[in-house]
């Protein structure tokens, strides 16, 4: 027996076309496969759809497309959407701040203290002789 429906088989079906063996064949393949119920239900909501837009005119169908698509993009850009990027930012922020301040404290080059000098004195002293040691008077 034939397991699988085609889309001419759903077509069919949906308009009425089928003979009754060929239609309790298409009724019992939808209730036992999602995958076909979902289909038909695609088909007819394209057909819906079809015959909508042969109704309407073509700018307002684009208008509600326009209206659709920006509704859409508000409402993707809400706070709750934007709230982690502020948290991350502000993490980020902070440790690079604790990073630079540990660096500095711990492992930045020191630079030397420069002594302080005091001024120096001069102590005047008598110039000494051309004698020797040994000879000196006393």
């Amino acid at each position: 027996m034939n397991d699988q429906l085609s889309f001419t088989d759903l077509q069919a079906y949906q308009a009425g076309q089928l003979s009754g063996p060929a239609r309790y064949r298409v009724e019992r393949l939808l209730l036992e496969n999602p995958f076909y119920a979902d289909a038909l239900a695609g088909l007819e909501a394209m057909q819906q759809t079809a015959a909508d837009a042969a109704t309407r005119p073509t700018t307002e169908q684009l208008a509600d497309l326009r209206d659709a698509l920006h509704e859409r993009i508000h409402a993707s850009a809400n706070q709750k959407r934007l709230w982690p990027l502020w948290i991350a930012t502000t993490t980020a922020a902070i440790l690079f701040m604790l990073a630079m301040a540990i660096y500095f404290i711990f492992f930045a080059p020191k630079q030397p203290v420069k002594p302080v000098l005091k001024p120096t004195t001069t102590v005047m002293t008598r110039p000494l002789s051309s004698t020797p040691l040994g000879m000196m008077k006393t």
